[in-house]
């Protein structure tokens, strides 16, 4: 879940999977606090034996199922030994990733040796004995048909051993089952789609804005956001070595932008062209393989400010219009152009969000309490993957608030709110799909897949199979067929009209 502000949307509940869902991936926390990431192959690895990645395994497990008096399913799953060498060798391959090995110059016949001997005996047996149980718990939960929800957990019966049997328990959670209070057709309040003389006004702004052209600001001096040319020479405070990548004759700059640190931008504040000054800060040095900090060096530049430039912006008037937009031919034929336009973006907007309300609607039938465990499982889930996210665009969480207006304790309660629409929404398209019997086909499921990975459906549906967990895009299918029927048979409404009738 990800990069927008944390609220739940229509794509979430009709194309993702639903993070209620169980997802026992080779991706959960084993024990020894070796995290097993997914069965791929290192990438530094480059003799390693390859395999096909999207061919599905031939799993053939022994399942027996005993309900207990908790409400939690437990499985006794057995692997067959010829699967087990495969198993392992992923494992060890998992590993090596996961530990940064370079098994480059590493002969194939030796690299498990140098796996086991690089991380331990003991750290390489466990890991290798909980990738087992997480990799082959989706099949059991496959062949036994369940819907099941959360993490399980795992108890190997005997250790995992090349070439025999292994068997392991697998506790899970049953996913539960709520009624709604009626199965009739939502009512989705709906207003007029109009766009208003300021939100034309706005976009001529931005229009001009993005036509903004720089030029020479003699008298200017550097603030926020200046951008500017000066040369720079730079050099390590103790050694007084140069840092080549900070010494320049002329260089392109501009502030509050974070490609400098902050203090690098205070000492520049308020020069104006010609002036130099020379000035001490701290510099990020290195790196740890998570993308923190991991050491700074003081260094000493001196800087001369070349140019200082500034932003003019142009005046959106017929002239402009007919050297840049001529199809628009005036002003008044630009405003109507921007209207169109955000008649039909708004159209197209409040067309998507017709699922997220229909559900949203649904959801207010919902009898009975979420699980506490289940909530606060969830809540971890979409804030890892928030993060996970937040990193992969190179921020940090502050900078993500920032972006998004939001001070933490707002977020906490958007969050809050977000994480619990998006269970009710799912339990209660579960339960309508129930209602109505519905059922999804091969096809239904390939159409979900096309909008969960639309350059490369047929490998991310090799992947689900090969991996067991098909009933995952099953579930999300049915969600999508149920949100589908709630808005082609809803009754839409002006919100002026709902409000008298509900009043």
């Amino acid at each position: 879940m990800a990069n927008s502000k944390p609220k739940a949307d229509a794509k979430e509940v009709q194309d993702s999977k639903p993070v209620a869902d169980s997802k026992p991936e080779a991706d959960s926390k084993p024990v020894a606090d070796s995290k097993p990431e997914a069965a791929s192959k290192p990438k530094t690895a480059a003799k390693a034996k390859s395999k096909d990645a999207g061919k599905a395994p031939a799993v053939q497990l022994r399942v027996d199922r005993i309900d207990r008096d908790d409400g939690k399913i437990q499985l006794t799953v057995t692997v067959p030994a010829q699967k087990i060498n495969e198993l392992l060798e992923d494992a060890a391959n998992a590993l090596a990733l996961q530990n940064h090995l370079d098994l480059t110059d590493v002969e194939a016949d030796d690299q498990l040796s140098f796996i086991i001997e690089t991380v331990g005996e003991a750290q390489y047996k466990a890991f290798a004995s909980y990738y087992a149980m997480s990799a082959m718990t989706p099949h059991a939960i496959t062949q036994k048909n369940l819907e099941t929800i959360m993490d399980p957990d795992f108890n190997a019966i005997r250790e995992i051993v090349p070439g025999r049997d292994f068997s392991f328990l697998a506790t899970l959670t049953p996913k539960p089952h709520f009624l709604l209070s009626s199965y009739g057709p939502v009512t989705i309040k709906l207003s007029e789609i109009t766009v208003s003389e300021e939100e034309i006004d706005n976009q001529i702004l931005i229009l001009a804005e993005q036509n903004a052209e720089l030029a020479i600001d003699a008298e200017g001096q550097i603030a926020d956001n200046s951008e500017m040319s000066f040369t720079i020479k730079t050099s390590i405070q103790e050694t007084g070595e140069e840092v080549p990548r900070l010494s320049a004759e002329s260089l392109r700059y501009q502030t509050s932008q974070g490609f400098m640190p902050a203090e690098f931008d205070a000492q520049i504040m308020g020069m104006k062209t010609g002036e130099s000054r020379t000035f001490d800060y701290e510099l990020p040095w290195g790196g740890n393989p998570d993308g923190s900090i991991s050491e700074y060096r003081t260094v000493t530049s001196t800087v001369e400010i070349l140019q200082i430039d500034k932003r003019v912006i142009p005046t959106i008037n017929n002239a402009w219009i007919a050297e840049h937009l001529p199809e628009a031919t005036d002003i008044d034929g630009l405003r109507e152009m921007i209207k169109a336009e955000g008649l039909n973006y708004k159209a197209v907007e409040q067309e998507n969000m017709k699922a997220f309300l229909a559900a949203s609607a649904l959801a207010e039938r919902l009898e009975g309490k979420l699980p506490d465990e289940l909530y606060e499982f969830t809540r971890r889930e979409m804030m890892a993957n928030l993060n996970n996210q937040i990193r992969q665009q190179g921020m940090t969480f502050e900078q993500y608030l920032q972006s998004m207006g939001m001070d933490q304790q707002q977020f906490n309660l958007s969050y809050m709110m977000n994480v619990h629409e998006t269970l009710r929404q799912g339990f209660a398209l579960d339960a309508m799909a129930r209602h109505l019997k519905l059922s999804v086909s091969q096809q239904d499921m390939e159409d979900v897949a096309r909008l969960k990975a639309p350059n490369n459906t047929s490998q991310f549906l090799q992947q689900l199979e090969a991996s067991g967990q098909m009933y995952l895009l099953r579930e999300a299918a049915l969600r999508t067929k149920a949100t589908r029927m709630l808005v082609e048979t809803a009754i839409f409404e002006a919100p002026e009209a709902a409000e008298t009738e509900t009043a």
